[in-house]
């Protein structure tokens, strides 16, 4: 009897100790753990950070936040946001997201201004890059959408690590931020940039990409199983595919200031790439009657 009181009492005493542990807040992340924190985002282990990395970093620096504390300079932090395109307030503070967020809304010839300065593009190695639009399902209307610009930084064991960049691409539902992202697009692609679709679930874009400070090489692939393919490069070359999705709204209003805008931009070269067909314009031109003469029957 008295070997079961004391084990009932033992029990108790860890439960609480459990429970006190448990009520403790969690300590703060210190810049050295953000620093390992940035580099496993991107593929990268803290085993192979003196390989990849360099700067003087060896390996009995990098098995602890604690150790690395001590020997991390201003010249390894500055190295690390350029390598991965991260902003320095996020890794010395840890404020706010750790990639900015570029917006180009209407200003397709700054975007391609954009592109042209990142250093993958500058050697014209546009091939190697991967931009990839993620966009909320069809039946949210008021969602927003990111297009996701991957430029290769170096390779790991034959895996290519990325440099990201992250473009706002608005609630594609809406016909001005439809046709101002097929202008993008339309950019990446005269660069050689291969662009590809991603319909993700309601919810998931927004759950990412706003509520997570790094995303990591586990959470974009999870939203890419978690997505289907869309063509988005046929919101250039066809009508119907740009209009797929947009909201009409009243009197087919949508529909008629998406092509026209599309019409406009294209009169500008900004919606013209490799495969536009001599008669592509035309047939813009074409779908924009046929709205006008539903809008008006």
């Amino acid at each position: 009897m008295l070997d079961q009181v004391e084990a009932f009492f033992a029990l108790l005493e860890r439960f609480k100790r459990y429970w006190r542990k448990k009520a403790q807040p969690p300590e703060p992340e210190t810049l050295a753990g953000r620093f390992l924190r940035l580099f496993a985002a991107h593929g990268v282990h803290a085993n192979q950070i003196p390989r990849f990395f360099g700067h003087g970093l060896a390996l009995r620096d990098v098995q602890s936040a604690q150790a690395l504390a001590r020997c991390l300079t201003d010249e390894h932090l500055a190295a690390a946001c350029e390598l991965f395109g991260v902003r320095r307030s996020w890794l010395e503070r840890g404020e706010g997201q750790a990639h900015e967020v570029h917006h180009f809304y209407l200003q397709p010839e700054g975007f391609g201004t954009f592109l042209d300065a990142l250093p993958a593009l500058r050697q014209q190695q546009g091939e190697h890059m991967w931009a990839k639009l993620f966009m909320a399902g069809r039946g949210a209307r008021n969602e927003e959408s990111v297009l996701l610009l991957e430029e290769p930084v170096g390779e790991l064991n034959e895996d290519v690590i990325y440099r990201r960049h992250y473009i706002d691409a608005g609630p594609l539902s809406y016909w001005k931020a439809r046709v101002s992202t097929t202008a993008l697009l339309a950019q990446l692609l005269r660069r050689k940039v291969w662009v590809q679709g991603r319909e993700c679930e309601p919810g998931w874009v927004a759950k990412l990409f706003q509520t997570k400070d790094l995303l990591t090489v586990q959470d974009l692939d999870d939203l890419y199983t978690r997505s289907h393919r869309v063509e988005v490069d046929d919101w250039l070359l066809e009508p119907d595919a740009l209009l797929e999705g947009i909201d009409p709204e009243r009197n087919q209003f949508g529909a008629q200031s998406a092509l026209q805008l599309w019409l406009d931009l294209d009169a500008r070269g900004l919606m013209r790439m490799e495969f536009t067909r001599p008669d592509t314009r035309q047939r813009f031109e074409e779908r924009l009657q046929r709205v006008f003469s539903t809008a008006a029957s």
